[in-house]
Parts: C-alpha cells; sequence; structure tokens
C-alpha cells in the first residue's frame, strides 16, 4: 500500500472513530462532568475544557492526516483545514440527530481551529526543515 491510500485509510478510520465516540454515552457532557466530579475544583470548567480539547486535537489530527494523504495535490494545507472543518460540520450535524446530544456551531468553530493550529505547526515545520536544507 503506497503511502497516499496508507493515509487516506487513516483518516477514514479517524471520521469513524469520531462518528462512533459521538454516539457513545459515556462521551456526553454530563456523563464526562460526572467523572470529572472533585471536591477541590469546579468539575464543570475542567468539563468544558478537556472536552473542548479533546475537539481541538481530534480535528487537529484529522487535519494532519488529511495532509498526510494529500501529498502532491496543489493548495494540499486548504483542502486539509477544509475537510477537517467540513467533517466537524457533519459530525455536529449528525449529533444534533442523537438523544443527549447537540450539534453546535461553536464546536465547528473549534474544531476548525483544532485543524488550523496543527497545519501552522506543521508548515512552520515544513518550513524550518527546507531552510535548513538550504542551508547545509
Amino acid at each position: 500500500m503506497n503511502s497516499k491510500k496508507l493515509w487516506w485509510t487513516v483518516a477514514i478510520l479517524w471520521c469513524i472513530g469520531i462518528a462512533i465516540a459521538t454516539r457513545m454515552p459515556v462521551f456526553t457532557g454530563d456523563s464526562t462532568e460526572e467523572m470529572l466530579k472533585n471536591p477541590f475544583f469546579d468539575s464543570a470548567i475542567v468539563n468544558y475544557i478537556a472536552r473542548k480539547g479533546v475537539h481541538l486535537a481530534a480535528f487537529g489530527l484529522l487535519a494532519l492526516f488529511f495532509w498526510l494523504a494529500l501529498r502532491g495535490v496543489r493548495y494540499r494545507y486548504v483542502w486539509a483545514w477544509a475537510l477537517a472543518t467540513l467533517y466537524g460540520a457533519i459530525d455536529e450535524w449528525h449529533q444534533s440527530f442523537i438523544p443527549e446530544r447537540s450539534g453546535l456551531v461553536s464546536d465547528v468553530v473549534i474544531d476548525s481551529v483544532g485543524a488550523f493550529l496543527v497545519l501552522l505547526v506543521v508548515y512552520f515545520f515544513s518550513q524550518r526543515k527546507i531552510h535548513m536544507q538550504k542551508n547545509k
């Protein structure tokens, strides 16, 4: 299997994993807040930060997988960001049909920001690598 097919497979499997996690009641806001209950801090705040952090990371990784799958494609960064953001929107729309879930535009924005931030890091590292190779 060539690397492009491998990364497309990883990206699709990651999307399936996100869809499965969306349907699991253990990942609802109330459920995760209950797991985080602690007398030493406000579990609602920690729950919010943790849940939004998971959005950033999950869709950041999805953007990375798309970026790797799109090797050789013009506007690779834009396409990777757009595909991750589109899937974030589809995921939130899907959540709007699931009891105990809600599809939020703000979560799509967070997904999009996560994708952008990871791609920004990838861009800076790739530019650094190019710069270092030129200076050898």
